[in-house]
């Protein structure tokens, strides 16, 4: 989806080095749906003019401003290289917004489409590389903005705060708790129509009818409880936000996602569920014992999660320069070696492996990797597959995970049936690849199995060894 109601922006010509590392920032502005959103700009330490540096979008936790968790990650971001823009959303801090301080996933949707399509007009950044990274609400915001939409090659989610129907009735106390804020809700609409918005206060550590009662981290004035921050919550807020099912975005995201989550951290069972919905190229990395409010501003959470976005965004672009003919050429030597097997087509195996090939399948049997002469693979193989009446290996998801010259790395899952009569052995996992140009062809020089599922009997293995020799 294109931000259709992106038009014209300005950008203020204030250049700073505030930060004590040297990066530089410049206060920018741009319009959707006729509000100006107020943004900052984030350049590494090292940019100079001319330069056109991937670019990320960084938007943080409900309620919040540029000046709190966006704004952190933003200067992460360019401090690994990134022009990184933190903004305000309609409707919050220094934007503009007739309706303020309401917390609505459509609105706060568009806002990242527009600021998106405002960074590939930049020219300090590579319009074909712009990346979105979503912090705690904004993870699901971010992931409806990139889907879709040309100008996202690749998203990072933080901490997500990813709910549906069952998970907000687990939070918001039941069927009965999310139906009496729901009515709230449209009170205040009501309310507001009539020219009187009913706000209350965001975060408070005395005010009970605060929206965030004694919560870390927007409640402390070391951390989240800055000058800046408006502190404020639109009733109207709830209907929207209640009955977003941000979940089930993941089934028609279509940009390589990363998450970066905590089972100790908000919702973890929607981060779960949304990434098994995942219908591409994903991945995820999950921290012991990080709060929430842990991703927001400490050190070494924060330090982990930008790693992770950085090299996330890095390896999908190198991806994407990757040649059709070396892609198409990898994936080729891939099936080769399913394929062949299957078929018994040896020599067909034997020219995707290189002279040598470590062959680690300790994920199923144990002990170590183990380097050796292809040919050998070869024998082995040869001796054993033929004892089964069938074998069926189902490879798919292909997906080139890195090229650098003349070696590659490459994943793809897999489902190998084992047949002998009506007996059967099935294993589900992934396989992981290392290849190498060798004159002019790609070759697999490593080959690790990661068996996740298994079912059957696994005793067919000895019996096929022993029929091997007889079908020959």
């Amino acid at each position: 989806m294109k931000a259709a109601a992106f038009s014209t922006f300005c950008v203020a010509m204030m250049t700073s080095a505030a930060l004590a590392e040297d990066i530089q920032t410049r206060s920018v502005s741009f319009e959707n749906q006729g509000a100006a959103l107020a943004g900052t700009l984030y350049l590494p330490p090292d940019y100079r003019a001319g330069e056109k540096r991937p670019g990320v979008v960084v938007s943080g936790a409900w309620t919040s401003i540029k000046e709190q968790m966006s704004g952190l990650y933003a200067r992460e971001m360019a401090d690994r290289g990134f022009a990184a823009l933190a903004f305000d959303h309609r409707g919050w801090g220094q934007s503009g917004g007739e309706i303020r301080f309401k917390e609505d996933p459509a609105e706060k949707t568009g806002d990242i489409a527009a600021a998106a399509a405002f960074m590939a007009t930049l020219p300090e950044v590579d319009a074909a590389n712009i990346n979105g990274l979503g912090i705690c609400a904004s993870a699901g915001y971010m992931a409806a903005a990139a889907t879709g939409n040309g100008n996202f090659a690749a998203i990072a989610l933080v901490a997500p705060w990813l709910h549906n129907r069952q998970i907000v009735e687990q939070v918001y106390g039941g069927p009965d708790g999310v139906s009496k804020l729901i009515a709230t809700s449209r009170e205040a609409v009501a309310s507001e129509r009539r020219g009187e918005p009913r706000i209350v206060t965001a975060a408070s550590t005395t005010d009970k009818a605060s929206l965030m009662y004694q919560v870390p981290y927007y409640t402390e004035a070391n951390r989240g409880l800055i000058p800046q921050y408006d502190n404020r919550f639109n009733l109207a807020s709830w209907e929207p936000w209640l009955t977003y099912d941000s979940v089930s975005l993941g089934a028609k995201l279509d940009k390589p996602t990363l998450i970066v989550h905590s089972e100790g951290a908000a919702v973890p069972q929607g981060a779960h569920a949304f990434y098994a919905l995942l219908p591409g190229e994903k991945s995820e990395l999950w921290l012991d014992g990080i709060s929430q409010f842990d991703f927001y501003d400490r050190s070494e959470p924060v330090t982990i999660a930008a790693d992770a976005a950085a090299a996330h965004f890095t390896r999908v672009n190198a991806i994407r320069q990757i040649d059709p003919e070396d892609r198409a050429a990898i994936i080729d030597t891939i099936i080769d070696i399913a394929a062949g097997a299957d078929r018994h087509q040896w020599d067909r195996v034997r020219r995707a492996f290189a002279d040598e090939v470590t062959l680690d399948y300790t994920s199923l049997w144990g002990g170590k990797p183990i380097a050796q002469p292809a040919d050998e693979v070869i024998r082995q193989w040869s001796g054993f597959l033929p004892g089964f009446d069938e074998t069926r290996h189902l490879v798919t998801n292909h997906t080139i995970t890195g090229l650098q010259g003349e070696k590659a790395t490459a994943e793809a899952d897999f489902q190998a049936t084992h047949r002998i009569g009506t007996d059967l052995w099935v294993l589900i996992g992934s396989y992981r690849y290392e290849l190498a140009k060798v004159n002019g062809s790609w070759k697999i020089s490593a080959l690790t199995m990661i068996a996740t599922d298994e079912t059957g009997d696994r005793a067919l293995t000895q019996r096929a060894v022993e029929r091997a020799p007889k079908t020959r």
